[in-house]
Order: C-alpha cells, then sequence, then structure tokens
C-alpha cells in the first residue's frame, strides 16, 4: 500500500524533549502547513497537540494534532525522536541497544502504511540509528538522514563566535564523522570571510584546536548533567533540515548519511557536508582534510561500523548494505 505524500506535512514520533521542542520550532518558523504527533503514550500526544496548538495564534498557522502511522505515512518528512535519552555519564553510543528495537519499530510500520518521505532521525546514537532505518526500511539511503553534526557544528560556530568577536553565522565550520565522542573539528576548510579560520585568529582569540574539540564534545554531557537532556538545539537543528528540504533549497548541511566511497569509506553512516533538498540528500561533499583529518574521520567510521557489528549478530532484520540512489 502505498499513500499519497503530502511536501509539507511533518509526523513527529515521540513526543518527549526533543520531540515537543522540534514541534514547537517548526510551529514557530511556519515550516510545515501540517503537524502530526506519535508517541507510545497517545494521551501525551495529544495534550502536546492541544497545547501547542493554542499557541499557533501567536506563531504561524498550522495545523497540530495527534495521530497514528496511517497519518504519518502521508508526510513528507517523518522525524524519529521516540526512544530513551541519555544519562548523565552515557555515552551515545551506550543508547543504542535500547533505542535500536523501537526505530525498527517505527520503520517497519511506516513502511507497512506505504510511506513514501523522507526520514529524519533524531534519536541517539543517530548515526548508528538513521543507518538502522535505512537497512531495516528498505529506502534509499537519501531518504533516510540523521541529524548528525548539524547541531555540533552550531555548538561550534557559536564557540568560535564568542572567541573570535564575530557573529557566528559568519563562521564557516564542520564537525564531522560520528555525532560522537569520535566526531572531528575540519580546521583545513574552516573559514570567516574566505580566511582560513586558523589565520584569521589572532594571537590568543582562539585556544589551542585540540581544546576547542573537548568543548564541543562536552557540550552536551555538560547540559544533560545539570538539566538532564538537551532540547532547543537540536530542536533548532530539526527544525533547519526540515526547512531545507521542503523548500528544495539545495543547501548544504552537515548531516549523516551513508558514505559510498568518500574519502575511501564505505557502508557506513556519518556526516560531511551535504546538499539537501527536497529528495532529502542529493550529494556529499569532498571538502579538504590534511592526513591528520583523513585519519581521524577514518578512526570515526570505525567506532560506527563496530558499534552497528555489535548488535547485528543479535537480530536478523537487518538486511545487507545497499548503495545509495
Amino acid at each position: 500500500m502505498t499513500r499519497e505524500t503530502v511536501p509539507d506535512s511533518i509526523a513527529i514520533i515521540g513526543c518527549g524533549h526533543v520531540g515537543s521542542t522540534s514541534a514547537y520550532a517548526l510551529m514557530l518558523r511556519g515550516v510545515a502547513r501540517d503537524l502530526v504527533l506519535l508517541d507510545a503514550n497517545h494521551a501525551v500526544a495529544e495534550a502536546e497537540a492541544m497545547d501547542l496548538q493554542h499557541a499557533v495564534p501567536m506563531g504561524r498557522p498550522v495545523r497540530i494534532r495527534a495521530g497514528d502511522y496511517g497519518d504519518a505515512a502521508r508526510a513528507g518528512i517523518v522525524i524519529i525522536a521516540a526512544g530513551v535519552g541519555g544519562k548523565p555519564g552515557e555515552s551515545r553510543l551506550e543508547l543504542l541497544e535500547r533505542n535500536i528495537d523501537v526505530v525498527r519499530e517505527c520503520m517497519t510500520a511506516l513502511s507497512a502504511e506505504g510511506f513514501m518521505g523522507i526520514v529524519l532521525m533524531a534519536t541517539n546514537p543517530v548515526d548508528a540509528l538513521a543507518q538502522v532505518a535505512y537497512e531495516q526500511s528498505g529506502f534509499p539511503a537519501s531518504r533516510v538522514i540523521g541529524s548528525g553534526t548539524v547541531l555540533d557544528s552550531a555548538r561550534l560556530r557559536a564557540m568560535l563566535g564568542e572567541d573570535l568577536g564575530v557573529e557566528a553565522r559568519s563562521i564557516h565550520a564542520y564537525v564531522i564523522g560520528e555525532h560522537g565522542d569520535s566526531e572531528i573539528i575540519a580546521w583545513s576548510s574552516a573559514s570567516v570571510a574566505g580566511v582560513p579560520l586558523l589565520q584569521y585568529a589572532r594571537d590568543g582569540q582562539l585556544a589551542d584546536p585540540g581544546a576547542v574539540l573537548q568543548r564541543v564534545r562536552q557540550a552536551a554531557p555538560d547540559i544533560i548533567r545539570s538539566k538532564g537532556f538537551t532540547s532547543f538545539a537540536i530542536a533548532s537543528c530539526v527544525t533547519r533540515i526540515c526547512e531545507a528540504i521542503i523548500r528544495d533549497e539545495h543547501t548544504i548541511l552537515p548531516v549523516s548519511t551513508l558514505l559510498t566511497g568518500q574519502y575511501g569509506i564505505s557502508g557506513v553512516y556519518l556526516s560531511l557536508p551535504c546538499v539537501v533538498g527536497r529528495g532529502g540528500v542529493e550529494r556529499v561533499i569532498d571538502i579538504p582534510l590534511d592526513a591528520a583529518e583523513h585519519a581521524g574521520l577514518h578512526e570515526s567510521a570505525g567506532v560506527l561500523q563496530r558499534a552497528l557489528q555489535s548488535v547485528r549478530h543479535s537480530s536478523t532484520e537487518i538486511r545487507p548494505q545497499q548503495k545509495m540512489t
């Protein structure tokens, strides 16, 4: 069964902190005309939808409602925010075994309903679970996207903006690889007004690059330690990705996608700058990397491959790797 897709409709599966805050951000930005909320506890989805609908008169016109997988299958984008969040001191990859079955169930249900849109994974570990969603669904990899290092790159730019005294949107810099402890900063391609960033930074303006990377990696654990979860920044990133898809922007975002030979890496989801539009990931961009960055990207890919291998033996549901179409 194939359902007709409504391009400017978005469904969110999981109404926890990330899901509900993403719905709020999408409503405020007027990205979609129709928002459908799903949760294992339908009463929670109904309550969140009601609360959000009451905010619509202060925002943009959008219909917000609770629904089911039949409703979600008509959406142009389905955001998966279901599953458990990280605990203080817990790595994102440690969440894999706890969230993998949730993602498989979501993809099975969507596939059964004939979903033909784009899946945007926001549940951690986002790279591994985006790959699980791709492999479970049978969809082309271009249509299964992880929020990846869009958030990490935003954190990096915010920190660099403070250090350099430059508005963050004027800084072009990417965090690539895993959305997690093995991610790296692509300093070789970072710039301000076309000037290489490390050249632009005056003496004393910028900390050691390794210290900057550690601040980026440590941001989420620090927030979780104090407030128990992250929500606002990831919701903003999810909204930005949805904008790029619905408006067919062909913008460049460091989302998580299946690599098919870039930098000698194949068969694993991780983040590199990608052209994102109506069809999802339209192209992966090879950016300049020095030898250390190239090695770091390979190390990050290895971390993700080993994490997936550790859970694959427990299930025969995951199909063999397929090429991006």
